[in-house]
């Protein structure tokens, strides 16, 4: 039956224009719950009950265009489809209404669910029941006869429900529709009243055992499209049109072709375009397709299929169709693309269609005449191993029959196994190509699963002889061929070659295991040997050793000579020191420059010490490298279990504790572990966690020496000093925390405090009239190491409101000779603020002279070493003369430090020395002192 025939014309259309108050007051009379907007005679929206009821709910503005609250596009049928296309669609698509078009496209009329169930009830008296057409969606939703309409308008909402069931005291009293609230908005009425005034009822009720077409009927004859179903317990359910055309719909396709959708399904997965198509003589149209027939053809559901072809090859197709009774898998050309044509007929939902399968094998075409014939059974039964892959790929491909002889071998397997495919076929594979080692158990497994015997083993690795001899190791994926009754013909195998991968891993395993430079074993097996070690000490009762060795001083060598110089340096000491233990000691590589040696079977701390010198005496030997011969010393800290410790973790802590205090002693050295060493570590770890809480609770202060000038005896500066205000113990000085600061990196938090608050005090002291001079903070090396060190500077004197000019700061020679480059860059940046460097301790370190001229330095200052012998000592006279000269040539000022004594003073004068400091002058000051002295110097100075 055609759409035409059984739909009769429905006048539900309206201008495009409408206005909202036209469009309901037409459902409203009309009594339709819907009207389908048209223009120039098209369908271009559709208006439903649910689009005015969210403005009704939300007080309407009914003068605004009903276009702008519709739902569209619409979905359209041609009305001279057959009327299962269209049952399809509105299944398909989840909708209650489809609307027909003509040929041109002009609105013809409107498919509604009632249309279906007439359609159903003409063609198939179903004697289902009613129970079987409800599921969870059908069971009611109720509302009190007491709530509003707006109550209801929510609930139908929330429920996504187009009906509610109106409860008296728990007693169904009547029903509210979609329908009956644009009866409302039609009428005016306020959306507050009670929903009890504008209910149906009496509800009718079918029971659950009642016949399907029985409720048909009931809907029909009452002019109703919901009933009310009663279950167990009083349960309510609500039965409405669309459950009774799901159901019809269920029904036929299970009478009919019940896997239908499966076999749609099916189709999208095995990646060909398929369409079923319905003959109107004249016209083919496509009935369904799937998204690979929708993409490549780029055609949709109720198009003529002579848009897929050229009309000459549709033509051809269609008359190898009703001649010869189908099309079976011929080939044809469309544009640069070849595809293989299956075209059947068939009959579905008693309705006759054709079916039509398209297979891309334009890649498939380019396999030789050979090649198809061979795998041609393959192709027919499992078209996913396609025979494109064949020459192309990348991994051998392999067919054995059941002898277990080669029927088939591609180019990547001969390649493989350097033969050609003529040297191959026929052969017997598992004794000319598989592994001797491998050939019985492989053979065994192939004949259990040709025979039946147990299922294919997916995938498989053994090892294959090539035509020179070697072997290599396969992993295969298998599956078994079978012919057209289903026996068991051979197998078919994709193999890859995956030899360097399992030698990668064996290689990984070493790496994982042992240290890739000296290839002794890791941190990893150094810490199961020594647990075997320990179990084996243990049971027999004697004792082992643990020598953690540290090369002294390792890093000045990649620094100096180079990384390559550095791990030859490495791989001569690990080999030597192997020749030092017995076989079963262990030596292992725990850091760059880092060993630990087990030593097993200690009678007495004799047998140890014997390794220990040997080890010492081995670094006395200079070590020849391209570079030269290198003289290298080295620290070692020795622990013994069972006496030290009886767990490993602990045994390699004492060892590293023994070595600390070997290196703190002066290097090239050992020592055994004591329990006074881990009491000296907790002392430094609970120091070095005050440290951290005193960094966070700012409890460090400045002070502040003066800075002298010599000849006038006015201040001219002052050095800020650091000191811990401890909030117990009072005062620490500098010397007891400042090493440990340097070497976890706490020492920055601590000079940036120090420079703010020295900033802060010089700003207070300038403003007072006290102070005219530059304030001198220290900047550690780990500081000027940070690449913002410039622009933190900048900022914390910024806040301070301090001009940069009074400010100047000390680095250390060594800050001067650890990265000349990137160091000049931030002494420019610092001196474009206005900032003023000094050298601290200067003649103590080992910088060169030369630096001096290139980078920007504006004061050095003498080291107090010099200044404490002058001028009694004529080499530090000699030395202070010196760098007093070099100053003045360079233009730098001189400041000496640690002036204790007139004699001294008067010295550094006569020699030109400008500046000076010391307890001659004041000691370091707290911030209260230093004004007291500011005020009394300037006093005795005016």
């Amino acid at each position: 039956m055609l759409l035409s025939d059984l739909v009769t014309y429905k006048n539900d259309c309206i201008s495009i224009d409408a206005t909202l108050n036209e469009a309901i007051d037409r459902m409203g009379q009309d009594g339709i719950s819907h009207v389908i907007l048209v223009e120039h005679g098209a369908a271009i929206g559709i208006l439903t009950l649910k689009n005015i009821i969210e403005f009704y709910r939300n007080g309407m503005d009914g003068e605004i265009k009903a276009i702008d609250i519709a739902s569209y596009p619409v979905l359209s049928i041609h009305n001279d489809r057959p009327v299962e296309m269209a049952i399809e669609l509105m299944i398909d698509y989840d909708v209650r209404r489809l609307v027909l078009i003509d040929e041109k496209g002009n609105y013809i009329s409107t498919l509604l669910q009632s249309d279906i169930l007439s359609y159903y009830e003409s063609k198939v008296h179903t004697a289902q029941e009613v129970f079987q057409c409800l599921n969870r969606r059908n069971r009611a939703v109720s509302i009190h006869n007491e709530a509003s309409v707006l109550d209801a308008i929510h609930l139908l909402q929330s429920e996504s429900r187009d009906v509610l069931i109106v409860l008296d005291k728990n007693t169904p009293v009547g029903i509210v529709t979609e329908q009956d609230i644009l009866e409302l908005a039609y009428r005016g009425i306020s959306s507050g009243e009670s929903i009890s005034g504008y209910m149906h009822f009496p509800i009718f009720t079918v029971e659950m055992n009642e016949k399907v077409h029985d409720a048909i009927n009931m809907m029909r004859e009452k002019g109703i499209h919901h009933l009310m179903v009663k279950g167990r317990d009083n349960d309510l359910f609500l039965l409405s049109e669309k459950d009774l055309v799901l159901n019809y719909n269920t029904a036929l396709e299970v009478k009919l072709e019940s896997k239908l959708r499966d076999t749609k399904a099916t189709y999208n997965l095995l990646g060909l375009a398929f369409c079923e198509i319905i003959d109107l003589g004249e016209q083919q149209i496509i009935k369904w397709l799937n998204a690979e027939a929708m993409m490549t053809f780029l055609v949709k559901i109720d198009d003529s299929v002579s848009k897929m072809f050229p009309d000459e090859i549709w033509q051809t197709l269609l008359h190898t169709l009703r001649t010869q009774g189908g099309v079976d898998k011929e080939k044809i050309e469309i544009g640069d693309r070849v595809y293989e044509v299956t075209l059947i007929e068939a009959e579905v939902n008693n309705q006759p269609i054709m079916k039509l399968f398209l297979n891309d094998i334009s890649e498939l075409v380019r396999l030789g005449e050979e090649l198809r014939k061979t795998m041609e059974y393959t192709i027919e039964l499992e078209q996913e191993k396609s025979r494109l892959y064949l020459d192309v790929a990348s991994v051998m491909f392999l067919a054995l029959n059941k002898e277990g002889k080669v029927d088939l071998i591609n180019p990547k397997g001969c390649q493989l196994l350097g033969i050609s495919q003529e040297e191959a076929i026929g052969k017997d594979w598992f004794e000319v190509f598989t592994s001797s080692e491998d050939r019985e158990m492989t053979k065994t497994l192939f004949t259990d699963v040709v025979s039946g015997r147990r299922e294919v083993v997916e995938y498989y690795e053994n090892k294959v002889y090539t035509k020179e001899g070697n072997t290599r190791v396969i992993a295969w994926h298998n599956a078994l061929l079978k012919d057209r009754n289903g026996e068991i013909i051979g197998t078919f195998s994709s193999g890859e070659d995956i030899t360097k991968i399992r030698e990668s891993e064996r290689e990984i395993e070493r790496m994982t295991h042992y240290d890739v430079l000296t290839n002794l074993p890791n941190r990893l097996l150094l810490g199961a040997r020594l647990e075997h070690s320990m179990q084996r000490a243990k049971r027999e009762k004697t004792k082992l050793a643990v020598l953690y060795v540290d090369i002294d001083n390792f890093k000045d060598i990649n620094e100096s000579y180079g990384y390559n110089v550095g791990d030859l340096v490495i791989k001569r000491i690990s080999s030597v020191m192997r020749t030092l233990i017995r076989q079963e000691d262990t030596i292992a590589r725990v850091g760059g420059d880092e060993f630990v040696i087990i030593l097993e079977d200690i009678q007495d701390i004799s047998e140890c010490e014997r390794t220990l010198n040997q080890i010492m005496h081995l670094f006395k030997e200079p070590i020849d490298t391209p570079s030269g011969d290198l003289k290298l010393t080295a620290s070692i800290g020795v622990t013994i279990y069972p006496d030290d410790a009886e767990d490993g973790e602990t045994l390699l802590k004492n060892a590293d504790i023994a070595l600390r205090r070997a290196k703190e002693s002066g290097q090239n050295s050992y020592y055994f572990y004591t329990q006074e060493m881990s009491v000296q570590l907790f002392e430094r770890v609970l120091m070095e966690r005050e440290l951290h809480r005193a960094v966070e609770e700012k409890e460090f202060i400045v002070y502040y020496q003066p800075q002298i000038d010599l000849k006038s005896g006015r201040v001219v500066g002052a050095e800020a000093l650091v000191r811990w205000q401890h909030p117990t113990i009072g005062i620490v000085r500098p010397d007891m925390f400042i090493p440990l600061a340097e070497s976890n990196r706490l020492i920055i938090p601590i000079g940036e405090q120090v420079l703010a608050q020295a900033c802060v005090t010089v700003k207070r002291l300038i403003e007072k009239g006290l102070f005219k001079g530059r304030i001198s903070v220290n900047v550690s090396g780990k500081q000027f190491e940070r690449p913002d060190v410039v622009e933190t500077i900048h900022r914390i004197i910024t806040e301070s409101t301090l001009a940069p000019e009074f400010v100047e700061l000390e680095i250390t020679e060594s800050v001067l000779m650890s990265d000349p480059k990137e160091l000049g860059e931030k002494l420019i940046a610092l001196k474009a603020l206005g900032i003023e460097v000094a050298i601290d301790d200067f003649g103590t370190g080992y910088s060169s002279l030369s630096y001096l001229k290139s980078f920007s330095i504006d004061k050095l200052k003498i080291d107090q070493s010099f200044v404490r012998g002058i001028p009694d000592d004529e080499q530090d006279s000699a030395i202070v003369k010196a760098i007093i000269a070099m100053a003045h040539a360079l233009g730098l000022t001189t400041i000496a430090e640690g002036i204790e004594d007139e004699i001294q003073a008067n010295a550094l004068k006569e020699c030109g020395c400008q500046q000076g400091q010391g307890y001659i002058y004041a000691r370091p000051l707290s911030e209260e002192k230093f004004e007291e002295f500011l005020k009394y110097n300037e006093i005795s100075k005016s």
